[in-house]
């Protein structure tokens, strides 16, 4: 009876671990990067010619970076609000001497005066061709991070 209950658990533990077996990761920017839809509302990174990138103007947070299709960066974000916010990337041509070449974005937030704390996630969707290293026009990488978050990365690659 004993080696029956026995066996019984471990034909259920195997059952568990090939249930929960995990599914692949999209986060990945090989050859099955998801493509751009109709239903993705992509703005335009806004770059500038000053090193210096604009502040902040109401708190967000980065939750992960994704590339999606060749030149379409999706950033996961969290903030507090119930109302409508703008959301703006900018960037410029400073990039980190290292290889492959880092750039930071600047993801700025206009919560509108919402005083809301309803915490919010939803997924923007940026055009970043502008960041393409001018030398290098094909066949290269970019590694970008936005809002300096600390340990989020993603390759730009084109």
């Amino acid at each position: 009876m004993r080696l029956f209950k026995f066996s019984g658990l471990v034909i259920i533990m195997m059952l568990l671990v090939v249930s929960c077996k995990s599914k692949k990761d999209t986060t990945d920017t090989g050859s099955d990067t998801p493509e751009v839809t109709a239903e993705m509302e992509v703005s335009e990174i806004q770059m500038s010619e000053s090193l210096m990138l604009p502040k902040a103007i109401d708190a967000v947070t980065v939750n992960s970076l994704k590339m999606v299709g060749i030149d379409t960066l999706a950033v996961n974000v969290s903030y507090g609000g119930c109302k409508l916010h703008d959301f703006v990337l900018y960037g410029n041509h400073s990039y980190q001497k290292s290889l492959p070449p880092k750039i930071g974005l600047a993801l700025i937030h206009d919560a509108h005066g919402d005083k809301c704390k309803k915490q919010t996630t939803e997924t923007l969707y940026f055009n970043i061709k502008e960041i393409r290293v001018p030398d290098h026009k094909e066949d290269y990488v970019v590694v970008v991070y936005v809002n300096q978050s600390v340990g989020l990365s993603v390759d730009y690659k084109y």
